[in-house]
This record gives structure tokens, sequence and C-alpha cells, in this order.
């Protein structure tokens, strides 16, 4: 059953919370700062305390928030500092020292000696075998999101490792090109022979190639002498789709176009090393709607896919994906007790309601707090044909105290326009700051090409104003309704672009 969040579930959690904590006046908890030793002037004390309550710390007015979380930000002096939190039912002092000395850094050498032998990578000989959904990553390096991933290859591409590390296979693309692939994507299938020639043993010849409508998409098939991976990226201006297969030598004098194309304007091929081959689609349309790449026997078919005959809301599918959900994943949590995944989901049916009395028909990725592998988002969406997918979650990070506002992301380029019409109009509400418009996202969901794809980050729901706003389900539904504002801007802009309407 679906929960409706409201005020009196934020204070239900404050009373929860205050049974763990020493320093307390009446119903005034402090929950962070009671620290021995700080190492800055300034020092952020916050708590818990009825909704509304006002009181002072060290002679300054607090006042909570709606949820019942407080803040304060004091100056200390080098020293002792007493702070002394009072209301009308008493008083409660506690202390901190501000050393002025640097802070003494610890390091756990053998912890950094064990992270640096498994980030070292020694020699291999292996034939490996790419699993669904497995992406190549320019480098070695990560983030908590993972590698800079290139992109996502089909199943069953075999894949020669010539060097390992305890997460990665460095694996060779060509006689020049090299790129990574953790572990977890592959399976091993064998060793290299001994007397293995990478130019003589691996290179194919590519065949004949053509394109032709295939209903709702048109269809690129390129002849290839065996499964060999790729790296496709699409452009703008003009607007087109590059494929350069690796391992495989240019022998394509058939380029058949058929007619009644609706995607593509013409192909073009040509060697840009000496087993590296590149494919250019050059399209005709201004806006994109997605392409899916996969290996078909051993011809590698680009679907891209036409754009809707009447772009409208109304005749549109919509993806939303709840971030997070289940009990192992909560997403960030605020002081007050809010949960992400919570916040997330109940945002995800405002806009689902939003959308669907505009006549769009609406997919949720989880419809309640169930756990959801980004694998499985990614298969339902796709499996439902949707046109668009919007993900919305909440941020953390920053400090209680500090409210930096609310962003919209993209992975690639020519979904840009549609992060910024949304962006657009969150910036229009009050009290809602800008924290940016973020490119080459690195969120597995936004990778795949089957669709445009935007992530929400609404608020930080680490920030106590902010947490107050997520909190509130009018704020709530006001910006999703800015979200859709955004979404039909930008399909009327695709609308424009494509000859559909005047502007």
């Amino acid at each position: 059953m679906r929960k409706i969040f409201s005020f009196s579930a934020v204070v239900a959690m404050v009373a929860i919370a205050f049974a763990a904590n020493a320093v307390q006046v009446g119903n005034i908890v402090v929950k962070r700062g009671v620290v021995d030793t700080v190492y800055r002037a300034k020092h952020v004390v916050v708590g818990m305390a009825d909704p509304g309550a006002q009181f002072t710390v060290n002679g300054k007015s607090v006042k909570a928030y709606k949820t019942g979380t407080w803040g304060i930000e004091l100056q200390l002096v080098p020293g002792e500092n007493n702070i002394k939190i009072e209301d009308n039912a008493g008083s409660a002092t506690f202390k901190v020292f501000y050393s002025t000395t640097p802070k003494p850094v610890k390091r756990d050498l053998a912890r950094e000696a064990a992270m640096a032998e498994k980030a070292k990578f020694y020699p291999t000989s292996l034939k490996v075998s790419t699993k669904k959904y497995s992406y190549l990553n320019y480098g070695a390096g990560t983030d908590r999101l993972g590698g800079a991933k290139i992109n996502y290859l089909s199943q069953g591409i075999e894949l020669y490792a010539d060097a390992e590390n305890q997460n990665l296979y460095r694996v060779r693309l060509s006689g020049n090109r090299h790129a990574y692939i953790p572990k977890s994507q592959v399976e091993v299938i064998g060793k290299v022979a001994p007397d293995f020639d990478f130019m003589q043993d691996n290179v194919v010849l590519s065949e004949s190639s053509s394109v032709y409508n295939a209903g709702d998409c048109d269809r690129v098939s390129i002849g290839v002498g065996g499964k060999k991976p790729y790296i496709v990226k699409e452009y703008t201006n003009p607007h087109k789709i590059v494929i350069d297969l690796y391992g495989v030598q240019c022998n394509s004098n058939w380029l058949t176009h058929k007619t009644g194309l609706k995607s593509v304007d013409n192909i073009d091929v040509e060697s840009i090393d000496s087993d590296v081959t590149r494919f250019t689609v050059y399209l005709k349309t201004k806006s994109s709607w997605g392409f899916s790449v996969d290996y078909k026997g051993n011809n590698l078919v680009l679907d891209i896919k036409h754009v809707p005959a009447q772009l409208y809301l109304k005749n549109l599918t919509i993806g939303i994906d709840a971030g997070h959900g289940g009990p192992e994943s909560n997403g960030a949590v605020g002081l007050s007790g809010l949960k992400e995944k919570d916040m997330n989901l109940d945002m995800a049916y405002q806009l689902k309601d939003i959308l669907e009395k505009q006549g769009a028909k609406v997919v949720l990725s989880r419809s309640e707090d169930v756990g959801m592998s980004i694998r499985e988002r990614q298969d339902k969406f796709i499996e439902n044909k949707v046109d668009i997918a919007i993900s919305i979650h909440c941020n953390a990070g920053g400090g209680p105290l500090s409210s930096l506002g609310t962003s919209t992301y993209y992975r690639y380029n020519v979904y840009k326009s549609l992060t910024e019409d949304i962006l657009g109009y969150l910036m229009q509400m009050e009290g809602v700051n800008n924290f940016g418009m973020v490119g080459n996202f690195n969120f597995s969901l936004s990778a795949i090409t089957d669709f445009p794809c935007v992530l929400v980050e609404t608020l930080f729901i680490s920030s106590l104003a902010e947490e107050e706003k997520l909190a509130d389900a009018q704020f709530r539904r006001a910006m999703m309704e800015n979200v859709a504002k955004g979404l039909v801007d930008y399909i009327k802009e695709c609308r424009v672009a494509e000859g559909q309407a005047k502007k």
C-alpha cells in the first residue's frame, strides 16, 4: 500500500529520536555537535525539538523547523567553550574544546597498502565473454557510481584480457586501443594460447550493410565477420550516430539504402586504423528518441527509433523511476528520519498523477517500497517501450545548515535541453537554489541509449531547511508540477524542430 507522508508522521519520528541522546532540555535534544575537541572555529550544533519550538543556544534565538529539526553555527574561541541550551523548562550545558593546532592525521598504513594492492594490475592472458548489460570503462579509475563508462556492449562478445587487478580486466580492443571492464560483467571462457597473435588471429572483415524501415525504427544492419566490441556515440550538428568497430578491417563495399526511411539520411564507412572500421549514420531528425545496438548472428544491428508521429504528451509513454527502495536502500536520510526512498516514491506518484491527467501513459519502475536493481529498472522501461524516462531522487551533502538547492543530470548531450528545461522550471520556485546541471553523468540508468533520460535531484534531504520543504506534501506536488512543465516544453521544442508545429 502506498503511504501518504505528512508533518504528523515526521513528528512521530522526532519522539522516537529523543531517547538515545544525553544532552537534552525538555524536548530539546542535541543530535550532533557534542564532541570533545574540534579544529575549526565555526562549530555546528543540530538537534530535534517540538516543531516550531523556540529557545536559545548561547543566547542566540533558535526556532525548530516544522520537521522538528533545528541547527545553529557557533563561533568558538580557542580553548574550552561552554555551549548552553536554554528554554522555559530549564537549561543544559556541554563543553567543546577548540584546538588551534592542526588536527592529527591518523593513517592506516596496512589498509592503504591493501587498497594499493587491489588497484595494482598484473599481466594475464584470458579470453572473456560479455554478459547482458556489460559495459566498457575508459580507465581504471572509479567514483561512488563506478568507473567512467564508455557504453554498454551486447552479450556474448569475446574480449582478450591482457591485465587484471582485483576488480577489473584491461581488455585489448584493437592493436592500438585498450579499455577496462568490471570482472563481474564478463565470464572467463579460457586462457589464450601462447602463440596467439592478436592481429592475425583476432581481426575480421566488415561485410555488406543495409538500412531499412523496420516499422517503429530504421534498422542499420552491419555485416561483421564475428561479434566484436564497439564504441557508439550520438552527436548533434550534424545529427549522427558513429559506431567504431574494433578488431574489424573495412571490407564493406555495398551500403544499401532502402526507401521509406524516416530517421536515417545515409550511412558511410571508413577505416580509421588498420583494425578499426567506422560507420557513420547521418540522421534526418533534429531530436533523438533513442536507439539500441545488438548483434543478431554476426550482424551488428542499430535500431534508431522514429520520432513519434504526434509529439504531444498525450501520445507518449513516460517512465518514472523512484530512486532507491526496499529495506537495504533507504537512500539519504534526513535528521528528522525522513527517508529519501519514501520521498522519491511519493513524488513519483505525484508526477504520475500530473502526467496522466494530461493524457500521458505512465510506467513506474517501482510502485511500492521494494528493492530493484538498475538492470531491473532498465528492463521494465525497455519492455514497456517508454519514450522518455525521469528518475526522481533527493540529494545529500554540504552540511545541515546549507541550502544547496535542486539539480538535473544527463548522460548524453542530445538530452541536455530536456535537463535544462526541467531545471529552468524548478528554479522558478521560491526558495529553491540552483545547484546546477550536470552532464556526462555516470549513472547506469542514464547510460543506456534506448530512450531519453533525465535524473532530478529535487533538494538536499541532508539540509534542515530543504528537508522541511521535502516533508511538505504540497511542496513535493509543486516540484513535480514543475518537472511536468519542463517535460511539456521539451516535447514542444521537439515538435517544432521536427516541423510538426509552428514556434
